[in-house]
């Protein structure tokens, strides 16, 4: 059995559900489950997602316990030898579960990644931030993930093995927004779990207006230098992130202060210019990145240990 796992928080979420449903219904009984639990919604959400206990098992939670744990908390109330893990915004395609089930039959995989893909209608300069983001680094096709599988994971929309789930879990450390995926996937490589890659994508539902997207990047940079913390004398975990790589560079080369000098310096000019949404690129973005990740580990213990 499959279980379909939906960590819910804040979004309406009852048509994904009823579409999982439906496609549910047309396999053979018994093959999908699928559960939803709601990290402590606001009331309004809660309310509009009622309906999900009439087609689906579903558990509000009295408190938030944050993207890693409530992920960890779909061992308990699943049932099925794989959990499969949707993002609450999903939009997914035709024969989605056909698919896993059929990965499943193929060959018995350990983690299948599904990919995902942005609705190419879906932009304006308002979420151009957010649209190119996506389109630049996230949507890729399976046959481009393989070449770095354990460094294309993402959580959006990937299936695992209860056995393997049971070994490798989410880092509850992590509270917030941000790369969870990223050591997720690394606890993968190191435990030797193969990653397969297929392409079986759904669409990224709710695309942020620019300045909510840029708001959880700052988030997630935070989240990639607590998980620094932790991590920065395990090379080989650095060296697999890419900013982290920029950052390791930026000291070697005794940069970081020269770098962070110009990121105060043209910190508000580029969140003016990301909000604006025109004129962007991948290339501002990932300096604006590496200057809040200076700026988050500047007094940090790592940080004073490498100098």
């Amino acid at each position: 059995m499959i279980s379909v796992c939906i960590p819910i928080h804040n979004f309406y979420v009852y048509p994904l559900v009823r579409r999982l449903a439906t496609e549910a219904e047309k396999l053979n009984a018994g093959q999908v489950e699928i559960v939803c639990i709601d990290d402590h919604s606001s009331g309004y959400y809660i309310n509009q997602n009622k309906g999900i206990a009439e087609i689906a098992s579903y558990y509000a939670l009295g408190k938030n316990v944050g993207r890693a744990r409530v992920r960890n908390l779909f061992l308990k109330y699943a049932k099925g030898d794989y959990l499969l893990f949707l993002d609450c915004d999903s939009m997914v395609p035709q024969f989605f579960l056909k698919n896993y089930i059929k990965c499943i039959e193929r060959e018995h995989p350990a983690v299948v990644v599904g990919g995902r893909k942005y609705d190419e209608r879906g932009h304006d300069d308002n979420h151009y931030l957010r649209y190119l983001y996506g389109t630049k680094v996230e949507s890729r096709p399976a046959a481009k993930r393989r070449l770095h599988p354990y460094q294309s994971f993402m959580t959006n929309n990937f299936m695992v093995r209860r056995d393997v789930f049971e070994r490798v879990r989410f880092d509850e450390r992590l509270h917030k927004y941000g790369h969870e995926d990223t050591l997720f996937g690394y606890r993968l490589e190191q435990n030797d779990v193969p990653v397969t890659h297929i392409d079986n994508m759904v669409v990224n539902g709710h695309i942020e207006d620019n300045a909510e997207f840029l708001h959880k990047t700052v988030e997630a940079v935070g989240n990639l230098a607590l998980i620094y913390e932790f991590m920065w004398e395990d090379q080989r975990f650095c060296q697999s992130v890419k900013l982290l790589r920029a950052y390791a560079k930026v000291r070697r080369w005794k940069l970081q202060g020269v770098v962070y000098w110009l990121f105060k310096v043209f910190k508000s000019p580029l969140e003016s210019h990301f909000v604006k949404g025109t004129g962007i690129s991948i290339a501002q973005f990932n300096f604006y990145k590496l200057g809040m990740l200076i700026k988050k580990l500047n007094y940090s213990k790592a940080s004073q240990e490498l100098d």
